[in-house]
């Protein structure tokens, strides 16, 4: 495994890394990538909550998962590159605790 500082991480594809199945490479680039675009930690935890109730391709379709335009065309990518609901939901929890877990530490 090799080490990467935040500066590599963000610019990894996350889809690519989804679609790869490497669900837990993409984390950190994945949170990087969504605290750039402000995405605040509890709309991807209610964005995984749709996810569960009502399936990937329900959330990818609706018109604006998260609050911006932005967040949104970033977010709907991630989605599209999985046809598991558990994990992709299971994921996106992830990816906001990451985010949070930054914040708190002053990153």
């Amino acid at each position: 495994m090799r080490f990467r500082t935040d500066a590599e991480a963000v610019y990894d594809d996350v889809a690519a890394l989804l679609t790869a199945g490497r669900f837990n490479d993409a984390l950190v680039p994945a949170a990087l990538q969504a605290d750039r675009f402000g995405v605040l930690p509890p709309s991807i935890t209610f964005l995984a909550e749709i996810v569960r109730r009502g399936g990937i391709r329900y959330a990818a379709e609706l018109p604006e998962p998260l609050p911006t335009p932005e967040q949104t065309i970033l977010i709907r990518r991630w989605l599209l590159t999985s046809n598991d609901d558990d994990r992709m939901a299971r994921w996106l929890d992830g990816v906001a605790a990451l985010i949070e877990a930054r914040r708190l530490s002053g990153r």
